[in-house]
């Protein structure tokens, strides 16, 4: 069906019809259908296939040929697939059958969502159904149905969820509508539950009684993110993220009654089209009533474009007017009429409901009487005249007074512009902004390999990869100004160097040789405004500085940039006119970083950021007076305005550019019309393998403990191998959480606004270690293993982490920079003065019978007695990490994360011999072997990581703040 009208006629017909009885709708759709027999035909041939009638209404494909595929549900009672027997079919929705499921392992009831085999066999709707299974996966929450796992089995692919017994709203609501508690009892969480998934960036876009569950001890349960919709939340903004294909301009995905005017236009939609939904449904639970009605779907169409709703007031005359008037701004036409997020929503209507609660009842005010929260004294309203003085005086000195106005740029219009398989990141512009360049990494996680450079045409063309001439790694492109040359970072001399190649591929040339460097916190190449030099951010041991190198000479100079905490230098940015750099310096995993601005030639820097957030991909405006940025300091990762002064320091607050994106890195087009970012995120999740005697282990004995679309870091075994504590950010913040060892429902166990990571139990279950940023540096804290308060075990200012427990529990070693960048010292579990005891690396691991522990060097594995008098080299191997002792201490665990791909696996050190045996051989699958690693005796567990990302383009309007 290629005609838009009549697909959007057809979608509105099969969607009303699925909302009658099954014998009505028959007469429902030849009435609506009038003489047109063939749309009658094809609205009959959806509806015979009413368990998914809705994946079509969502996908516009031909309904003649879908009649033709088999009907039906795809599994009976009792049916097999994988560990779960089929019990029954409970239904369907979004694009998939849903059963009610017995899963064996687990002796657990679940619901099971599964693709049906006839759409499985295509691409886009694997795909689909994969995205909406990330996107549930994402949104932990308490009133969101939780998502367990995505899998694989038989050929079928499906999601194993929680099963809520309960009722749906539209079995419950009565028909005059809900009392003011039970409406609050309801409202409340439901608005909790719609704001934590826009908070990851999803819109469910279909909100309706029956996508919301009562289960029977009350909790709410939102159901069905099957239409759900992975947008940039660009609030105020309009902006839509959502990939082209999956739901094009002019057609409609949802139900009519609950549509948002630009949804029931077919337009693009943003967040504030679910803030519509909610209205309605508010209205319906007060009223007992909708608030669009129509005797045909296109009526209730018209109804929500033209109508305006009887006021909930008319209806309820003794209702609170402040509820009258909250739920009529939900149902605005305009969106910017709306509240701007659910958050915003959420907190009117916690007011409303204090006041109603306690007794302040805005319809029962006279005219001559006020509120409590009125200004109802001479001294109050002098006092919020002196609130708006001191305002305007700090606006002024913070430099937003009447000089130059702010100009903020307003993102709109996303478009998907790369689909590749892989994590697509660092986008940069073609000088005229018709192209973007970007790297592609196949394996999921940077420098695994292979990875290229892909240069695609915006608007037309498939992307081009201009660097498929080497097997190995290529990285962060970075085009010339004259739109000619690409330049990138390359092992393609088995030595990373910096090259340069024609922007439409061919042969590379190497400009600047890298020996002996490793690549953690590259950023691409900068270009001199005149594109005769090339400008490197390099990290060499100790010291940080910037390289720049003629491209016609070769001849490089050099400027050192000043210490500062924090392992590695990344993400270089010059200012357009070559006089400031802006730089960034975090740790390996940078979940803390801070934004740095220093002279070209050298000097003090300065700080832009305060350091307790990760902060990514800075870029200056063309100005040179502002500085963008990638944060996570307002939850998500999101691009961030700071206005800067001429000295390079920071004036005003940082404004967020964008919300709910979830962003990797982000480049303006010159003339900054257009932004492109790469959108993803790190990706690791638990898995674990028996050790095996006779053979390494693979993923055929693997299993997945964890489905998280997020990134665990660390983790460690508890010492009676009952749970795993991890640390892990699917909250958004790194915390620390417990979890059984063989997998199951994850407890919170930290919750402090900075991150905690690499979490060790005691000897005896009852205390954990871990370091945090508690203090603006990383210390050693030490909590119960159960939960309760941290106390704080060192208190120096240098970075200090990774801690280890003596066997005796008397004692915790850890890393320090006190007299270097890796130092092991050991400080008492009780507290008190920590001594050194060697240099070191990655940390340090206690024998089992407490006189020496394990250290890793540069050169090898190393033997160190408690009190640093004996030192004795085990093993000359230098890719060893996280090393984990054997129970009866004959044997050590290790992770091999360096050197050739073939050898990143888990091995094993025989300290009488030195025989090392390999115990896994994880191969073909896309990823690597995450920093996460720790062992039960029996198990082996570790974390998988498989990076996602993708490019995107949106248009940008300049606003200016005056």
């Amino acid at each position: 069906m290629s005609d838009p009208a009549r697909w959007q006629r057809l979608q509105i017909i099969v969607q009303s019809a699925l909302e009658r009885p099954a014998d009505e709708r028959a007469a429902f759709v030849a009435e609506a259908c009038g003489g047109d027999d063939d749309l009658r035909r094809e609205a009959a041939s959806l509806l015979e296939r009413e368990g998914r009638a809705d994946e079509f209404l969502a996908n516009p494909l031909d309904v003649h040929a879908a009649a033709d595929q088999s009907r039906g549900p795809a599994l009976v009672s009792g049916q097999a697939i994988a560990h779960y027997r089929i019990v029954k079919a409970i239904g369907a929705g979004g694009m998939g059958e849903i059963y009610l499921a017995h899963d064996t392992r687990l002796d657990r009831q679940v619901a099971l969502k599964i693709l049906p085999t006839e759409l499985a066999v295509d691409a886009s709707r694997r795909s689909r159904f994969a995205r909406e299974a990330k996107a549930v996966a994402a949104l932990n929450h308490p009133n969101i149905v939780t998502v367990y796992a995505v899998e694989e089995a038989d050929g079928r692919h499906f999601i194993t969820m929680e099963l809520v017994k309960g009722k749906t709203l539209a079995e419950l609501l009565p028909s005059k509508g809900f009392s003011l508690k039970q409406f609050f009892n309801i409202a409340v969480p439901l608005a909790d539950a719609i704001a934590a998934a826009h908070q990851q960036g999803i819109t469910h876009r279909d909100l309706k009684p029956a996508n919301i569950m009562v289960r029977e001890d009350g909790q709410l349960k939102v159901l069905d993110f099957g239409l759900a919709k992975a947008t940039g939340d660009l609030a105020n903004r309009g902006a839509d993220a959502f990939t082209r294909s999956a739901t094009q301009p002019g057609q409609i995905a949802g139900t009519p009654a609950y549509m948002s005017p630009e949804q029931a236009e077919g337009k693009t939609i943003d967040t504030r089209s679910d803030i519509f939904s909610l209205g309605v449904l508010f209205y319906e639970m007060l009223t007992g009533e909708r608030p669009f009605a129509g005797e045909t779907a296109a009526a209730v169409v018209s109804s929500i474009l033209r109508d305006t709703p009887r006021p909930v007031s008319e209806l309820l005359p003794d209702m609170p007017r402040e509820l009258g008037r909250l739920v009529h701004r939900c149902l605005a036409k305009d969106p910017f009429g709306r509240y701007q997020s659910v958050i915003d929503l959420r907190h009117a209507l916690e007011e409303t409901k204090q006041d109603v609660d306690s007794g302040v009842r805005d319809s029962t005010i006279s005219p001559g009487q006020t509120t409590a929260r009125s200004l109802t004294t001479p001294l109050a309203v002098v006092a919020a005249a002196l609130v708006a003085i001191l305002a305007g005086a700090w606006w002024l000195m913070m430099g937003r007074g009447s000089a130059d106005p702010l100009k903020t740029p307003r993102p709109q219009n996303a478009v998907q512009v790369s689909t590749g398989l892989g994590a697509e990141n660092y986008p940069t512009w073609s000088p005229d902004g018709g192209r973007l360049a970007y790297e592609l990494d196949q394996a999921g996680y940077s420098f695994g390999g292979p990875s290229d450079i892909w240069v695609v045409q915006l608007g037309s063309g498939e992307p081009v990869n201009v660097t498929s001439d080497h097997a190995g790694n290529d990285l962060r492109p970075s085009w010339s100004p004259d739109g000619r040359e690409i330049a990138f970072f390359s092992d393609r001399d088995r030595d990373w160097g910096v090259y340069v190649v024609a922007a439409i591929g061919g042969n590379a040339r190497k400009v600047l040789p890298l020996p002996g460097f490793a690549p953690f916190g590259w950023s691409a190449p900068q270009w001199s405004a005149d594109g005769a030099k090339l400008l490197v951010a390099m990290n060499q041991k100790d010291e940080k500085a910037v390289t720049t190198v003629s491209l016609q000479s070769l001849e490089t100079s050099r400027v050192t940039l000043p210490r500062h905490e924090g392992e590695f230098m990344s993400d270089l940015s010059v200012t357009p006119d070559g006089r400031r750099f802006a730089y960034i310096v975090g740790g390996v995993a940078a979940d803390v970083s801070r934004l740095w601005t220093i002279p070209a030639a050298g000097g003090e820097g300065l700080p832009v950021t305060d350091g307790r957030t990760m902060v990514l991909s800075p870029t200056w405006s063309a100005d040179g007076h502002q500085v963008f940025y990638v944060s996570n300091q307002g939850g998500s990762m999101e691009l961030w305005q700071q206005s800067m002064a001429v000295d390079g320091t920071p004036t005003g607050q940082p404004l967020a550019i964008t919300q709910g994106l979830g962003i990797r890195s982000a480049a303006f087009s010159r003339d900054g019309s257009k932004l492109a970012y790469s959108r993803g995120a790190r990706v690791a999740n638990v898995w674990r393998v028996p050790i095996l005697s006779d053979r390494p282990a693979t993923w055929t004995d693997a299993k997945q403990l964890t489905s998280d679309n997020a990134f665990i870091e660390s983790l460690d075994a508890s010492p009676d191998g009952s749970l795993l504590v991890l640390s892990s950010d699917r909250r958004g913040n790194p915390d620390l959480w417990l979890m059984p060892a063989a997998g199951g429902e994850m407890t919170q166990l930290t919750t402090d606004p900075t991150p905690d990571w690499f979490p060790r139990w005691s000897p005896n279950g009852r205390e954990i270690a871990f370091h945090a940023y508690r203090t603006g540096n990383r210390d050693i804290f030490v909590m119960p293993s159960r939960g309760g308060a941290a106390r704080q075990l060192t208190f120096d200012p240098a970075q200090e982490r990774m801690p280890s427990w003596s066997s005796d529990g008397l004692e915790v070693a850890f890393q320090s920079s006190r007299l270097g960048p890796r130092h092991t010292w050991i400080v008492p579990a009780k507290g008190g003065e920590a001594y050194q005891l060697t240099p070191g690396r990655n940390g340090a691991e206690w024998s089992p019978e407490g006189g020496w522990l394990l250290v890793p060097r540069e050169d090898g594995l190393y033997r160190v007695a408690r009190h640093g008098s004996e030192t004795v080299r085990l093993s000359s191997t230098d890719n060893i990490s996280s090393p984990r002792f054997s129970r009866d201490g004959k044997s050590i665990y290790y992770k091999a994360v360096e050197g050739p791909q073939a050898n990143q696996d888990l091995w094993k050190l025989s300290l009488d011999g030195g025989r090392v045996s390999r115990l896994t051989k994880l191969e073909g699958r896309r990823g690597t072997l995450g920093q996460g690693f720790t062992t039960d005796g029996r198990y082996l567990y570790f974390t998988w990581r498989e990076d996602d990302g993708d490019i995107w383009v949106m248009d940008v309007v300049t606003d200016e703040l005056k």
